[in-house]
């Protein structure tokens, strides 16, 4: 049996996973949402206010330049400068998760409509070369799997 979960498998997840990060925030003491663990890393604040940049900017953008351009050149985005210049650690981390939350909910339609037809597409990834916009949703679960798993680091060295 394959491990690669199927499309429609991924495309659940991708929806699903703003649900998972609401639950969490909703258990995470408000007065540490702007702490960061004693090895460094984003505060929860940081790390939502990243996810819905890098969204927006990131995949959103991605998706639609596959689709529309042919070997578009895809920019990466460096989520710890963004973190510096926008101030992530003074916004306001509600407004943020639900902002993200919208615009997931946007990149999956826009998935969902996209493939299976346009799975194959293709754009250069900066330094990562050739990715088919089916890598690049693969990329954006995987993505979540490691913010995921970073905020429960991060909740695991709350007092």
């Amino acid at each position: 049996m394959s491990s690669v979960p199927s499309l429609a498998a991924l495309l659940d997840t991708l929806q699903t996973f703003p649900e998972r990060v609401s639950a969490f925030v909703d258990t995470f003491p408000a007065q540490h949402r702007r702490a960061r663990a004693a090895a460094g890393g984003f505060s929860l604040v940081e790390h939502l206010c990243h996810l819905r940049d890098l969204e927006r900017e990131g995949y959103a953008l991605r998706i639609r330049r596959i689709l529309a351009e042919d070997m578009p050149q895809l920019s990466e985005i460096d989520g710890a400068t963004l973190a510096e210049q926008r101030g992530y650690q003074a916004q306001d981390a509600i407004a943020a998760l639900d902002d993200w939350c919208t615009a997931r909910g946007e990149t999956v339609t826009l998935l969902r409509r996209a493939l299976p037809e346009h799975t194959s597409r293709t754009g250069i990834f900066g330094g990562f070369g050739a990715l088919t916009l089916g890598e690049l949703a693969g990329g954006i679960a995987a993505h979540d799997q490691a913010h995921w798993n970073e905020l429960q680091a991060l909740a695991s060295t709350l007092p």
